[in-house]
C-alpha cells in the first residue's frame, strides 16, 4: 500500500561481533606487544559499517541526501568534537609541548582527512604510543566521513538508473585489487594501512553485501547451514590473529586483510539472513552493553592511554586506563543521547 513504512529488521548477532571488534583494537592499543594482531577488529567494524549504511538506505521507503547527511553528522561530531577539546585542555594544562601539531591535526580530523594527513606527516601507526598523538587513532573516523559523505551520491545516482549492484560490484572488485598490489610495488606499509583507496574494499564489500540482502537477492543460506559452528570457528579465529599476527607482516596486506574482509563478509550474511540461536547468544547482557558504548570506548581510548601515560608513567597506568574509558565513554552517550527518547535510539546504527 501506497505510503506504508517499510518496518526495519533489528539483526541479531552485530552486536556480538562488534564486541568482539571493539575488544580487539581496545586491547591492541592497551597491549601491542601481547595482542598483536587486534588491529583486525577495525575490518569488523568497517564491515559492518558498510553493511548498515546500505542496508538501511535500501529499507527506507523514501531516501533524501540532506536527511542522511544530517543523520551522520548527529552520529559522528557531538561525541567527537567533546573528546577532541577536552584532550587538548587537559594536555594544555599538563604538558602544552604535546600540542605542536594540533591544530593541523584536529583541522584533519574534523574535516575528514585525518588519514592522509598522517600519511604526510609519517605517522607510524605501529610505533610506540609515546611518540603518537592522542588522535591517533582517529584515521579510521576519517575513512568513515570519507565513505559517508560519497555513499549517498553515489546511492542517488545509481538507483535511478537501477544499476546500484552493479557498480558497487565493480568498485569492490577493483578496491580489493589496491592494498596487495601497492603492497606489491614497494608502498610505504604505514601508508596502505591508512589511506582510504587501500582500506575502502571493507566497506565497499560490506555495503554490496548490505545492498544485496536489503532487497532479498542473497537467498537464505540459514536453511541449509547452522550458523553455530561457523560463528564459532570465526570467533576462534579471530582470537588467535589477536594473538600472532603482527601488523608489520608483510602478508596481512598482501593477502591476509582482503581474505579477513571475506570472512567477515560471510558472518555477515549469515546472521543477517534471519534470527537464530547463534545470533541471540552473540547478542547477550555484556555484548550488548558495549557494543551500546562501542563509539564513546573508541573515541576515548587513545586520549586516556596518552594523557595517563603523561600523569601515572610506566605500567602502572595501564592499571587505571579501561575503567577510565568505560566511565567516559557511559558519560559521554548519556551527555550525547540522554534527552532522545527511547523510541529514537536504534540498536543497530551503523
Amino acid at each position: 500500500m501506497k505510503g506504508r513504512k517499510k518496518t526495519r529488521r533489528v539483526i541479531s548477532g552485530f552486536n556480538g561481533l562488534r564486541t568482539l571488534a571493539l575488544l580487539g583494537v581496545l586491547l591492541y592499543h592497551t597491549f601491542p606487544a601481547v595482542v598483536r594482531g587486534g588491529f583486525f577488529g577495525v575490518v569488523i567494524f568497517f564491515v559492518i559499517s558498510g553493511f548498515l549504511t546500505a542496508y538501511s538506505t535500501a529499507s527506507r521507503p523514501s531516501f533524501r541526501i540532506g536527511s542522511y547527511y544530517a543523520r551522520r553528522f548527529v552520529r559522528i561530531y557531538p561525541a567527537l568534537l567533546i573528546v577532541l577539546f577536552s584532550t587538548i585542555g587537559v594536555l594544555t594544562l599538563k604538558d602544552p609541548s604535546r600540542l605542536s601539531n594540533t591544530q593541523a591535526e584536529v583541522t584533519s580530523v574534523l574535516l575528514g582527512y585525518n588519514n592522509y594527513w598522517q600519511i604526510s606527516a609519517n605517522a607510524d601507526y605501529f610505533a610506540n604510543l609515546a611518540n603518537q598523538s592522542p588522535f591517533t587513532h582517529l584515521w579510521y573516523i576519517a575513512i568513515l566521513i570519507q565513505f559517508e559523505l560519497v555513499w549517498p551520491i553515489l546511492y542517488a545516482v545509481t538507483r535511478r538508473q537501477r544499476v546500484t549492484e552493479a557498480v558497487l560490484l565493480v568498485l569492490t572488485v577493483v578496491s580489493a585489487l589496491v592494498m596487495p598490489v601497492c603492497t606489491l610495488l614497494g608502498v610505504n606499509i604505514t601508508a596502505v594501512y591508512y589511506a582510504t583507496h587501500t582500506r575502502v574494499f571493507a566497506l565497499l564489500a560490506g555495503a554490496l553485501l548490505g545492498i544485496l540482502q536489503a532487497k532479498g537477492r542473497l537467498g537464505n543460506p540459514l536453511k541449509r547451514i547452522n550458523p553455530f559452528l561457523p560463528v564459532l570457528l570465526f570467533v576462534i579465529l579471530t582470537i588467535v590473529m589477536y594473538a600472532m599476527v603482527s601488523g608489520t607482516d608483510r602478508w596481512i596486506y598482501l593477502i591476509g586483510i582482503n581474505a579477513y574482509t571475506v570472512l567477515v563478509c560471510v558472518i555477515v550474511w549469515l546472521l543477517s539472513s534471519g534470527t537464530t540461536s547463534t545470533g541471540r547468544l552473540l547478542d547477550n547482557s555484556v555484548s550488548n552493553f558495549f557494543s551500546k558504548y562501542s563509539y564513546e570506548i573508541y573515541l576515548w581510548q587513545y586520549p586516556v592511554m596518552f594523557v595517563a601515560a603523561l600523569f601515572i608513567p610506566g605500567a602502572a597506568s595501564k592499571l587505571i586506563q579501561i575503567p577510565v574509558i568505560m566511565i567516559l565513554s557511559i558519560w559521554l552517550n548519556m551527555f550525547i543521547n540522554g534527552r532522545k527518547r527511547p523510541a529514537q535510539r536504534k540498536k543497530t546504527s551503523a
